[in-house]
């Protein structure tokens, strides 16, 4: 497509196609500088309520100024009329294509976790609930400096608090694996916040074990995994998973809603804490090949026999019984006790800390 559009934007490729939406690469003629359009499929061009959700996706965009959201700066048309928003254009990869290279260091995990939060809770203090959280939507964007930033993108199914439902050009709002049960049952009337809870712990789940956590054949098998069948253990397929990561994970996609996390922010808070480092390397079982301190030796009621006599019996005492000779040495054995149970209570410490 060699197209110059609203005079200032010539297309220079197709980056990529979605379920109602094609993205171009763009470079704006006078300023030489690069930029992404996002335009309805031609098939949806005249579909009036696709273009109302469009429309609706850019001015959400709009309306979130932060660091972590891509960033929206005009709205055109195509030579055949149909809608496009002009977007940042980012460097870098999608969270689904970094996932491919094997499982996440802990440190990638709490870094792009947060961030992606950090813009949920900004569109959820605005009413507005993504509902179609996934890798594919969170882009890890890397600037000129080399630096990564994550960017939260696709609105397009999102829900707005006080706003009258469009319905008709999906009849599944979602990416099913990564639907709540409210979604996975068509509740959504009880989609909110909560539901991006659900989203985001899966997603955490995926990053630290390169697996998602409900996957089926079929899209029906999946949303019966999504409510009646739980995920495969993390510390079975990472055994350096912190407690705290894998409980707040289960809190996050519990069906129960008094139980499950309600806010972003709670999760975001929880996520900081389970993988701060001093937790992120504590120990989650027992140190192993630490002996276990024999209780102090006591001495004996009565000394044993002076003389022929005692020196007889001190010799005929067996090798594991308690032999005291003096006061003094008694004295020894305690002190040097203590010294010894101080030193491996530290190295318990430690190891535990």
């Amino acid at each position: 497509m060699d197209a110059v559009i609203a005079d200032r934007y010539r297309i220079v490729r197709k980056i990529g196609e979605g379920g109602m939406s094609m993205i171009y690469e763009a470079q704006h003629v006078k300023l030489m500088r690069q930029f992404a359009i996002k335009s309805l499929l031609p098939a949806l061009a005249h579909n009036e309520e696709a273009v109302q959700r469009f429309q609706r996706e850019a001015e959400l965009i709009g309306g979130l100024r932060h660091p972590n959201v891509v960033d929206i700066s005009d709205w055109v048309e195509l030579p055949d009329g149909t809608p496009a928003m002009v977007l940042e254009f980012l460097h870098g990869n999608s969270l689904q294509v970094r996932l491919q290279r094997g499982v996440m260091p802990w440190e990638a995990i709490a870094r792009i976790g947060d961030q992606t939060m950090s813009a949920l809770a900004l569109a959820h203090r605005n009413g507005i609930t993504h509902r179609d959280l996934k890798p594919e939507n969170i882009f890890i964007s890397i600037d000129d400096s080399g630096d990564e930033r994550v960017k939260l993108l696709d609105f397009g199914v999102s829900k707005l608090r006080g706003v009258g439902r469009l319905s008709g050009v999906h009849k599944m709002l979602g990416t099913p694996s990564y639907m709540s049960p409210e979604q996975a049952t068509g509740q959504n009337d009880l989609v909110g916040p909560s539901t991006d809870v659900w989203a985001m712990g899966t997603i955490l789940y995926e990053m630290a074990t390169q697996r998602t956590a409900f996957r089926a054949e079929g899209i029906e098998e999946t949303l019966n995994l999504i409510v009646h069948s739980e995920p495969y253990p993390i510390g079975m397929l990472r055994s350096d998973a912190p407690r705290a990561f894998v409980d707040l994970f289960e809190r996050a996609i519990s069906r129960d809603p008094e139980k499950r996390i309600q806010t972003i922010e709670e999760l975001r808070a929880g996520l900081r804490l389970a993988l701060e480092p001093r937790n992120v390397y504590r120990l989650n079982t027992p140190v192993a090949g630490i002996p276990v301190l024999a209780p102090l030796p006591k001495p004996p009621t009565k000394p044993p026999p002076m003389g022929t006599a005692g020196v007889a019996a001190a010799i005929a005492t067996p090798t594991n019984a308690t032999v005291v000779s003096s006061p003094s040495s008694a004295r020894w054995w305690i002190i040097g006790g203590l010294v010894a149970a101080a030193t491996a209570a530290n190295l318990v410490i430690a190891l535990v800390t």
